[in-house]
């Protein structure tokens, strides 16, 4: 019907259900009624009308089988047909259609008169040890109705029958109708709210686990998930986010998607729907996979992965509904479609950023090797000042920014001669002062990069006090951003231990206690309780692998791009 396949057994459920109200109808004028399949089974229960029928077929009278054939009869020719049973009742067959289709007949039956002057009655108490008196007055009360009724009485049940069927119809396709209104509206809402979280920027494990919750409850089923192949192979690893309680794991999936999904959406080209879904007994599978739908995610006309829901919740099925129908695959398509828009512009997004850090780092790492002592310098102060703000429990946006303000904290000395930045020895006051102008010309240097503007305070303050004798602006305890703070005391600490052309690195120990020593002064006090609780020996050795491939390749912060 509509939108919704319903099978013959359904219908003729519905059917019973339907036509209750009609036989208690027909019930009130001493006639029965009783429904039939199409094999020419009774469905329901057989329940004739009046106390003489019932009296007479509890003692065994065959009053089911003989309407029974008279069904058959009714199915073979697909017409209604009538006929006066052995028992004397008159009775009508009438076949039942859904949209053309034969499921069954109606066989509505009632005594009639004349059973008691042709001696039915009688006959029927001897065959089955009634009592003659007694069933005589009984059938004097229920027999109401004539053998020239049977032509009215045909007429009156196709009439009911076409009324309580057009009826249940109209019923079932309202609430088709309405079933699908929800859905669709479900969808509507499923997809909005899909579409509101497609920031570029978010992380893909965190939108992908949006996605297959939603899907969860969506489509009710119990386990939904999301893989995603590795963008390029060689440099990540493949993505999958599982939701549900089912009892399948990661392995299983991968083996599930690798093994069937993959194949057949490689074959469809498009979603796939799989409603008797059997493993192989040695794929290790088991029976934990009974149906499943599936869409590809594509991006440029390549396959980047797919989504999966399995095993439809036998509460969320509609009547002859057997697993996942073209609502579902219509549904996960779509979501499928948003999908790999999101993961394909993220792509799109995290390369930019590779791009941009690839410029910096290239940037900084030309100003660092102007001296060959000050090499790394700029990632290994970007590195501890990343560590610090982590340990402030900063959120992960400003602990990127301080990061960048560590990368880019001297790139002031762009502007400053070569032969000052790699004099040997101690620099003379004229030489000192244009050293101390690079925090400025950094500052300078940024201004004009919207997405770097939050990195400038750093860049700009990183060389001041707290007790006001820093530099560029002299600045004062509160007044100093909590950037510069971080990067100051990061910039200090890799100066003390790295080697300059007057001296060597200083023991971690002499290191320290220069540190405890400014506390309050040149250094925040609580910034130097924090980074002396961490663990430095070990941050040490971190710090002393290849630049490179020890910082990331990706950061993810709304507003840089």
């Amino acid at each position: 019907m509509s939108l919704i396949s319903i099978n013959t057994n359904g219908f003729l459920a519905a059917m019973e259900s339907t036509f209750a109200n009609l036989r208690e109808q027909l019930g009130m004028l001493g006639l029965g009624l009783s429904i039939w399949d199409a094999e020419g089974q009774e469905v329901g229960g057989f329940a004739p009308a009046g106390e003489f029928c019932r009296r007479v077929c509890q003692a065994g009278a065959p009053c089911a089988a003989r309407s029974g054939d008279l069904a058959r009869r009714a199915l073979e020719r697909g017409e209604t047909v009538s006929d006066r049973l052995e028992c004397g009742c008159c009775a009508v067959a009438v076949p039942l259609y859904q949209r053309r289709r034969l499921l069954g007949a109606a066989v509505g039956c009632f005594p009639v008169v004349e059973m008691l002057a042709e001696g039915h009655v009688e006959r029927l108490c001897d065959e089955f040890g009634l009592d003659r008196r007694e069933m005589t007055e009984i059938a004097r009360v229920s027999c109401r109705h004539s053998l020239g009724e049977l032509e009215d009485f045909q007429r009156v049940l196709e009439w009911g029958i076409h009324a309580e069927q057009t009826a249940a119809v109209a019923q079932s396709e309202l609430t088709t109708l309405s079933t699908n209104l929800s859905t669709t509206y479900e969808e509507l809402n499923l997809l909005y709210g899909i579409s509101g979280s497609m920031k570029v920027t978010g992380r893909p494990e965190e939108f992908l686990r949006h996605i297959c919750d939603e899907l969860l409850e969506v489509m009710n089923i119990s386990c939904a998930a999301a893989l995603v192949y590795p963008h390029p192979p060689a440099v990540e690893e493949e993505l999958l986010v599982v939701s549900g309680p089912g009892d399948l794991n990661a392995q299983q999936i991968r083996l599930m998607a690798g093994a069937y999904v993959a194949p057949k959406l490689a074959r469809s080209g498009r979603g796939i729907v799989e409603n008797h879904f059997r493993a192989d007994p040695a794929s290790g599978l088991g029976r934990a996979v009974a149906d499943f739908v599936a869409a590809p995610l594509i991006a440029e006309r390549h396959p980047i992965g797919m989504l999966i829901g399995i095993n439809k919740q036998s509460m969320a099925l509609l009547p002859g509904q057997t697993g996942f129908d073209s609502v579902d695959l219509k549904l996960i398509g779509s979501i499928a479609n948003q999908t790999a828009v999101f993961l394909a512009n993220h792509r799109l997004y995290a390369d930019l950023q590779d791009l941009l850090m690839g410029v910096l780092y290239a940037l900084t790492s030309s100003i660092d090797a102007k001296d060959p002592y000050t090499c790394g310098h700029s990632q290994r102060v970007a590195m501890i000042s990343r560590r610090l703000a982590q340990a402030c429990g900063l959120p992960a946006a400003r602990v990127e920014t301080i990061y960048l303000t560590g990368l880019l904290h001297d790139i002031g000395k762009i502007g400053v001669p070569e032969a000052i930045l790699c004099k040997p020895g101690r620099l003379s006051d004229e030489e000192y002062e244009q050293v101390k102008l690079h925090p400025m010309r950094g500052a300078k240097i940024l201004e004009g990069i919207r997405q770097l503007e939050a990195v400038i305070p750093g860049v700009l303050t990183h060389h001041e006090r707290l007790d006001g004798r820093g530099y560029p602006q002299g600045l004062l305890a509160d007044q100093v951003p909590l950037e510069g703070r971080i990067v100051g005391l990061a910039d200090c600490f890799d100066a003390m231990t790295s080697e300059r052309t007057y001296r060597k690195a200083l023991p971690m120990e002499t290191v320290v206690a220069e540190i405890r020593k400014h506390a309050g002064t040149q250094f925040d006090a609580n910034l130097v309780e924090k980074f002396l609780a961490m663990d430095i020996e070990g941050f040490m050795e971190e710090l002393r692998q290849p630049a490179r491939t020890a910082l990331p390749t990706r950061l993810f912060q709304e507003g840089w791009i």
